[in-house]
């Protein structure tokens, strides 16, 4: 018995480092694709292991604002559509180059073919590069900032909303992709942003809805402000009645970025609430492809919350000790559950049984939350300063 406690007392340092090892690699993947707030949350959980608060230093400059005149006229935002692709076939309008032998330019209503597959047309006023950076093929599209704003509202919110709910989408959107622009021409990136949920979903063949154009030119230029600067606009699909704090699950305060109650859980909205059934074995197949830890039992399922009730912290209880995680990264995203904020019903069997509320990180604008304001009567502006305390 005394040799098995000293095996215990020996095995178990080694699995709580190499779950610290694994959370670290994440949090450098992270960095890499530019998921800082992802990143953040994993390295304020690591604290003084490795040089982690260096890391989360240098990450916290990204999130100090622009300033709010930074673009003294309408930009031209840089949107990757396609990477590490090993040839393209255009089929009408003028291609110009090659520019240093790397450097395509496709401009026209033209329509640009990747690998022979996914294929895109260029928009009126839009210019398609394609080029080399640090050995990898990018095509990045060079479009006004109103109008791919117009791809944006398509591709986050539905155009029958109320027009109240389609405005403070705009100007959400057009904060956020001011605030990345800025910082991506600061850091000397080739492209401002993607046109998925790593930023803002964009639809490039949705620019000419009625309805979203209209949102987006009775908003022309407007944009969302604390003290001076341009805000970190944060949106998701719906918080299922109340919002994150951002502080919380990051360590870093951003006033503006606070828990709000929006009291639209009464209603019917879509992601209100959800159902889930959670495998323990494909715990256990998670814990190995993360951390290269075999288990054999799942014991339990814990969840440390913050405001709200929102989790912030899993503790995985197994055989081999307990486990301890942030939430939002390992469950939301990696498990792939529709958001952080759930509870456990069920223990037995094979499964833990989980309801939850709301879909997405919960940071910013409720998305399903303002539509739900706007259809009681709300404007714009107050819905938008509802959610973002403090701005102007």
């Amino acid at each position: 018995m005394g040799r098995f406690f000293l095996l215990l007392l020996w095995v178990f340092p080694l699995f709580a480092q190499g779950v610290k090892e694994g959370l670290y690699r994440t949090a450098l993947e992270y960095i890499q694709r530019a998921n800082y707030i992802g990143a953040l949350e994993i390295l304020h959980f690591l604290g003084d292991y490795r040089d982690s608060r260096k890391l989360y230093q240098r990450l916290q400059e990204f999130f100090t604002p622009p300033p709010a005149d930074a673009f003294k006229s309408e930009p031209f935002v840089r949107i990757k559509i396609a990477q590490s692709f090993r040839s393209f076939k255009a089929s009408c309008g003028k291609i110009k180059g090659p520019f240093n032998r790397d450097v395509w330019e496709v401009t026209g209503e033209c329509a640009v073919t990747f690998d022979g597959q996914s294929s895109v047309k260029i928009p009126p006023r839009g210019i398609l590069k394609i080029f080399s950076h640090r050995g990898e093929t990018l095509a990045v599209l060079y479009l006004p900032l109103e109008i791919y704003l117009r791809g944006v509202l398509a591709g986050e919110v539905y155009p029958r909303w109320p027009m109240e709910a389609l405005k403070a989408q705009a100007v959400a959107s057009r904060t956020y992709a001011l605030f990345n622009l800025y910082k991506a021409r600061q850091r000397g990136l080739p492209y401002d942003m993607d046109a998925t949920t790593n930023y803002q979903v964009f639809k490039i063949s949705a620019l000419n809805r009625t309805r979203l154009a209209r949102a987006v030119e009775e908003t022309r230029g407007e944009v969302l402000t604390y003290k001076g600067g341009l805000i970190y606009a944060m949106f998701h699909s719906n918080s299922g009645g109340c919002t994150e704090n951002f502080g919380e699950i990051t360590g870093l305060s951003i006033p503006y970025l606070t828990s709000v109650r929006d009291n639209c859980n009464g209603i019917t909205l879509k992601w209100n609430h959800w159902d889930r059934k959670l495998s323990k074995e494909g715990i256990k197949r998670f814990l190995q492809r993360e951390f290269g830890i075999e288990v054999y039992r799942i014991e339990d399922l814990k969840v440390k919350r913050g405001t709200c009730g929102r989790g912030l912290l899993v503790t995985l209880e197994t055989d081999r000790g307990d486990i301890t995680l942030p939430l939002a990264v390992y469950f939301r995203i990696k498990m792939r559950l529709p958001s952080d904020w759930f509870f456990i019903i069920g223990k037995g069997g094979k499964h833990f049984i989980l309801a939850g509320r709301g879909f997405g990180h919960g940071l910013g604008m409720s998305q399903w939350g303002a539509f739900c304001l706007a259809q009681r009567g709300w404007d714009y502006e107050k819905i938008l300063k509802f959610y973002y305390r403090g701005v102007e």
